[in-house]
């Protein structure tokens, strides 16, 4: 100790260095929770928390249960306490953080590093060199040993080995760690994967990937402030503006790290991948909202609650789209007759502006390495065979601009009727075209397709039944036949192009057209967009209703539930543990819920991305999620090294921490089938009003041509049978363990103890 002591009297006292960000600059993805106990009050006003607290809710899941009412959250919480292991501890990890940030660091700059994790996936390249931080800032220095305390367990549990734990002294007061003195574990170093290690003292702690140089990173930490999350998030916080309401997610990612470029640097499908999935991508994203904005293209953002409870989120995507099927859509500003493209009655629609000479370049990245020499012999000889061009008169005739449409769902039995339609600045073109393209392929022996007239439109449908085995070039050989389901449709009218899934909602909307012109009528602008201002470079406007439309299908769905338990047997219900005739209405599921309203703006190093909705950034909020689970789970997977990259000068060893012998499959097995157990009870108690069974052997027997309600067998993972009690108000199920000695379900006797409602 006293060697430590003056080997640190002997360093050299340098200048007090400038104040530092939490993260270094130039990662490749920066998540911040800039105040979790503010962003956990503000939830509480959301939808989502309003729909769980709804008492009409919860009397109605007390309903489907058989019980009285029940609070759903206190219902998984109580679930999750009652398992066994660190989860229940997990539960409680929020109480005491100030904040939370992680970043994530490929390597490199560029495309290099986004190269490097693809090959990875591929499996053609090693593990990459990367870098992964999680910092977390306390109220106080007990909230971040009782944190820290959580997750030396989960870090700890399943391993072979000792884990090392030493500790290490700052300089000074400590500066942001509030504490001189630190606690450093070392989760993993084996030869072929990053360092990892877990540091804490004070009132931060820090959970890093892959930085070897552990002293020079602390110190860093040790002068960051804990709201200097990075450079590109306060880059981010400038662009946007201060935000309204209460921030629960800052988000940054380069567009090289979007899942649109890595989507196409995988190049799945070959050069074809530009032109097929591109424009799926393109209408993903349309549909998935902000979040699956913030997704593909990465971008700076800001997820905020405002005081009605509603998501304001608010996103800025410098420079121009990483992939080409992507500036086809909102490059340009929206003009207001646009709007009629948008379905009048649809609860989820959008428009665009469209660029169709971006098309063009699709088609010709989908040629691979076809010259223009090349590709001007292809358009002549398809004019010269067919007398078209698909440049001259499928692309350059479209408009301006795009929509898409999703009315509501009329039946389960039918394809969605899924409509996207381009403005049409020459018809006469188009329907050459479309001509020409049907003749080719039908003369390929790839499509089944037909040319009608309708109420002075022009249709052309395919039929899908070479899918099922009949003829055609894509033979699948599926059990039913697809255009039963879905006939896809072009439809060509005056002013637009109509791409449907059926002929009928095809003709259903040439219908209503043509009614507005009879009576004189100008199109009908989507009620949701008729108020969006298009003034400001407005490029993209869209309104959804996915309550009402999910709530729909659930109608739906609930309807059905009496010809399903007819399917299931004799008109009794499946063997659920709860009855379908109970399930409650959609409004008690979709009260709470509210349309969202979103707009892209252009500027003039990107676009801004302008959401208002009652659903929240799940999409980020799950890749933060998948992000953290190397901390968890890559470290039961490596074996421990010695610390070969740590300055043990500075180090003292302040003891270990046994190891937990390994977890037994037939453990984990065993509580698997005692839940299964429970489940299979509570199916047989709603049979029999509410009787437990008097053995295990009840629930293994068919009754009346039900079938059983525990099937496979009623053993543990040892493969000896479970043992089964009553007890005065329900039962306990056990197994005799490891050890083969049975303990009545106490001692190291794996059980599950079950209190039967109303007893």
């Amino acid at each position: 100790m006293s060697i430590l002591i003056s080997l640190a009297l002997a360093l050299p006292q340098l200048p007090e260095p400038a104040a530092q960000d939490l993260h270094p600059k130039g990662a490749d993805l920066v998540v911040a929770i800039p105040d979790l106990q503010a962003a956990l009050d503000a939830f509480g006003g959301t939808a989502l928390a309003r729909t769980m607290a709804d008492e009409e809710l919860q009397a109605a899941i007390g309903d489907v249960m058989g019980s009285g009412p029940v609070d759903p959250v206190e219902l998984l919480v109580a679930q999750l306490r009652g398992m066994e292991g660190e989860l229940p501890r997990i539960l409680d990890l929020h109480k005491g953080v100030r904040s939370v940030s992680m970043s994530l660091d490929l390597g490199g700059s560029g495309g290099g590093s986004v190269l490097g994790l693809v090959g990875l996936l591929d499996g053609d390249t090693p593990v990459p060199d990367f870098d992964l931080r999680v910092v977390v800032d306390f109220e106080d220095e007990a909230s971040c040993e009782a944190w820290t305390a959580v997750m030396r367990d989960v870090f700890v549990g399943g391993r072979s080995r000792q884990v090392a734990t030493r500790a290490m002294s700052l300089d000074g007061d400590g500066g942001a760690f509030g504490s001189p003195r630190l606690t450093v574990m070392e989760i993993s170093g084996s030869v072929d994967a990053p360092t990892e290690y877990m540091a804490f003292g004070g009132t931060r702690a820090l959970v890093a990937v892959g930085i070897e140089d552990l002293g020079k990173e602390l110190a860093r930490l040790s002068r960051a402030a804990p709201r200097a999350f990075s450079a590109e998030i306060e880059v981010g916080r400038e662009r946007l503006g201060a935000a309204e309401g209460t921030t629960v997610m800052e988000l940054y990612t380069p567009a090289y790290a979007g899942l649109s470029s890595l989507l196409e640097l995988t190049d799945p499908a070959g050069p074809t991948w530009a032109l097929l999935a591109g424009p799926a991508i393109t209408m993903t994203e349309l549909m998935l909202g902000a979040p699956g904005t913030a997704m593909l293209r990465g971008g700076h953002w800001n997820f905020a609650i405002g005081a009605d409870g509603r998501y304001l989120t608010t996103g800025w995507i410098p420079g121009p789209p990483p992939i080409s099927s992507l500036k086809m859509v909102g490059g340009t500003p929206l003009q207001p007759s646009s709007l009629t493209l948008a379905h009048p009655d649809a609860l989820v629609t959008s428009v665009a502006s469209f660029d169709p000479e971006q098309l063009f370049d699709l088609l010709v990245q989908a040629s691979g390495d076809v010259s223009s020499e090349e590709m001007e012999e292809v358009m002549q000889g398809m004019e010269t065979a067919y007398g078209f061009r698909i440049d001259r008169d499928l692309i350059e005739p479209l408009g301006g601009s795009i929509s898409y449409s999703l009315p509501k769902l009329r039946s389960l039995l039918s394809a969605p009727n899924l409509m996207a339609v381009a403005s049409l600045d020459d018809r006469e073109a188009f329907v050459r075209g479309m001509d020409g393209l049907m003749e080719m392929m039908e003369a390929a022996g790839e499509a089944d397709g037909q040319r009608t007239e309708y109420r002075g439109a022009t249709v052309y449908t395919w039929s899908l039944s070479g899918l099922a085995g009949g003829q055609g070039g894509m033979q699948l050989g599926l059990p039913i036949d697809p255009s039963s389901f879905s006939r896809p449709t072009v439809t060509v009218m005056d002013d637009r192009v109509l791409i449907s899934t059926l002929p009928s909602h095809a003709k259903r909307e040439v219908r209503r057209v043509a009614k507005l012109a009879k009576a004189g009528q100008e199109a009908e602008v989507h009620a949701g967009l008729s108020a969006t201002e298009l003034s400001g470079g407005a490029t993209m406007v869209s309104f959804a209703d996915w309550a009402v439309f999910y709530g729909n299908l659930y109608t739906q769905l609930r309807a059905l539930a009496p010809m399903i338990g007819d399917l299931a047997g004799g008109g009794a219900d499946l063997p659920l543990p709860f009855k379908l005739d109970s399930l409650p209405d959609m409004d008690v599921l979709t009260r709470h819920f509210t349309a969202s309203e979103r707009r892209w703006v252009k500027v003039d190093d990107g676009f801004m991305d302008i959401t208002v909705s009652s659903l929240g950034p799940e999409i980020p909020a799950i890749l933060v999620g998948v992000g953290s689970l190397p901390m968890i789970f890559m470290p039961a997977a490596m074996d421990v090294e010695a610390w070969d990259d740590l300055d043990t000068e500075f180090l003292e060893v302040e003891g270990s921490i046994e190891e937990p012998p390994s977890p037994v499959g037939a453990e984990s097995d065993t509580q698997s089938q005692l839940m299964s157990v429970e489940v299979a009870v509570k199916m047989y108690q709603l049979d029999h009003d509410g009787d437990l069974p008097p053995n295990l052997g009840a629930l293994a027997r068919s009754d009346e041509g039900k079938p059983a309600y525990l099937a496979g067998g009623i053993r543990d993972g040892w493969g000896r049978k479970l043992l089964y009690k009553l007890t005065d108000d329900g039962y306990v199920a056990w197994s005799m363990g490891a050890n083969a000695v049975d303990e009545g379900g106490r001692g190291d006797d794996p059980h599950r103890i079950y209190k039967s409602p109303g007893k």
